[in-house]
């Protein structure tokens, strides 16, 4: 006498509460979250309004108004690790948020870069070669796009360049003030603003070796 096994109904994807909630997959180092293709999720939230807070930074750190721009301007710069956080925490990874997240991150630091070389803070080689990098970056991506390939997610050098600037940017506005440390500040937030776009252009060239070697594949994959 044989016994049918009952199988386990599956839910559907419509019935699925979690549906555009990324999933988790076992990893070396933990759970891998897989990114969902959910817009509204509180990380893509966050990053929102650090998109619609940059131009009030430049706005007050252009007009001289350092106080209340700095502390908007770091502010603003934390939420870069908050939306990070939450996503991970919460299990809210989306494709929209790995492509704004670094997006923000740029155009926060051109923002203020821009913003602080018209009150003279910065030189204008250092801000030359900031801009020119995203630009050439964010060029390639609708390229990449074009050609089937996902553009490279952030690599660890890349936020380590962007935490450089962000808080060499800010130092520097403080040697632009007449503290007793702004002497110092000058100095120090020099030497943090070279070395932080050495390492933004060391992230860059990594991003376009990556980029390189997925365009390869998916030809040799094509062939």
């Amino acid at each position: 006498m044989s016994h049918s096994r009952k199988r386990r109904p599956q839910a559907s994807p419509a019935a699925d509460p979690h549906r555009g909630e990324a999933e988790a997959a076992p990893g070396p180092l933990g759970p891998a979250w897989r990114p969902s293709t959910a817009i509204v999720t509180a990380p893509n939230a966050v990053t929102l309004v650090r998109l619609l807070l940059m131009p009030v930074c430049a706005l007050l750190l252009a007009s001289g108004r350092y106080g209340s721009g700095l502390v908007l301007t770091a502010v603003v710069g934390s939420t870069d690790w908050v939306d990070g956080w939450l996503a991970r925490r919460t299990g809210t990874v989306s494709r929209l948020g790995q492509l704004l997240d670094p997006l923000a991150d740029r155009l926060l630091i051109a923002s203020v870069a821009v913003a602080l070389l018209v009150r003279g803070v910065l030189p204008w080689p250092a801000v030359l070669l900031l801009v020119a990098r995203d630009v050439v970056l964010l060029a390639g991506w609708p390229l990449l796009k074009r050609r089937g390939v996902e553009p490279p997610e952030v690599v660890w050098v890349g936020k380590a360049a962007t935490f450089v600037l962000l808080f060499a940017l800010p130092v520097l506005t403080l040697g632009a003030t007449g503290v007793a440390v702004a002497p110092v500040a000058e100095v120090l937030g020099l030497a943090l603003l070279w070395f932080g776009v050495a390492l933004y252009y060391l992230a860059g060239a990594v991003y376009v070796r990556m980029a390189v070697e997925r365009l390869g594949e998916r030809t040799a994959a094509g062939s």
